[in-house]
């Protein structure tokens, strides 16, 4: 009698061991698949930001003066919540600009920042909403020096034409990585706050008198604002291009964006 209850709480024993060591390697394999989805969902809000967000806030997010805040800074993260009067968190703060927009007209950054959500008439989903905001939060260590490592101190470099590539391919890739997209649309994707550029090819020859369509469309990028295009998708064309073009392109990166807009 003894024997059998014996082996009976060894086997009890067993039993709990065993449940016990499911147990942690369950909670460790949940651990890092939730750091793998938080990881991807930052990669996927990282390749949103470049298209719609960095013409105005910066590649690296140290935004464009007199057009948008930057959202790598210190003052972004201890200080932002607290000027605007917001009782949330952080995070919902981002999700709920970048979703419903910021419909700001006075002050130092008085551009209207578009909506982006589907909700709201833009083309992101929730899930790419939040994706966006964790891109954002995702500078925090950096802004607040808790990272050197993580350190950003200028935009990331523009491309150049890489072997076998034309000037077209050229030009999309440097529209691309300067966010021209975040306000003239790419891929298909109609033109955000700033002129819809398809036809610019036809059209910009109408624009500035004794200018062709090249160069007026070459005028327009090192000096946005020598002339305003009569009509944008919010109304009027606000004058919020960034003026440093002109010092951040090289000569062959100038002339193949232009070739890539002349094809549109």
């Amino acid at each position: 009698m003894m024997r059998t209850a014996v082996i009976g709480l060894v086997a009890v024993l067993v039993v709990a061991a065993s449940l016990l060591l499911l147990a942690l390697r369950e909670t460790n394999r949940m651990a890092v698949a939730e750091i793998s989805f938080a990881s991807r969902s930052v990669e996927n809000g990282a390749a949103i930001y470049l298209d719609a967000c960095a013409g105005c806030h910066g590649v690296a997010g140290q935004g464009v003066a007199g057009v948008a805040p930057a959202l790598n800074s210190v003052d972004f993260f201890t200080r932002r919540l607290a000027e605007i009067g917001y009782g949330g968190s952080l995070i919902s703060y981002v999700e709920s600009t970048v979703a419903a927009g910021r419909p700001v007209t006075a002050g130092q950054y008085s551009t209207t920042m578009p909506a982006w959500a589907r909700q709201y008439g833009g083309y992101l989903r929730p899930d790419q909403v939040h994706d966006v905001a964790a891109f954002v939060l995702n500078w925090e260590d950096e802004a607040l020096g808790l990272d050197p490592a993580l350190a950003v101190a200028t935009p990331t470099p523009l491309p150049g034409l890489a072997e076998g590539a034309s000037p077209v391919d050229l030009g999309r890739a440097v529209y691309t990585a300067a966010g021209c997209g975040g306000c003239h649309g790419q891929d298909g994707n109609p033109a955000i706050s700033g002129p819809d550029l398809a036809g610019i090819a036809e059209s910009g020859a109408d624009r500035m008198p004794d200018l062709t369509a090249e160069e007026y469309i070459r005028l327009s990028i090192i000096a946005p604002s020598a002339f305003l295009a009569p009509e944008c998708p919010t109304g009027a064309c606000p004058d919020i291009m960034p003026r440093d073009y002109g010092d951040r392109l090289t000569q062959e990166q100038l002339d193949a964006l232009v070739r890539y807009l002349l094809s549109l």
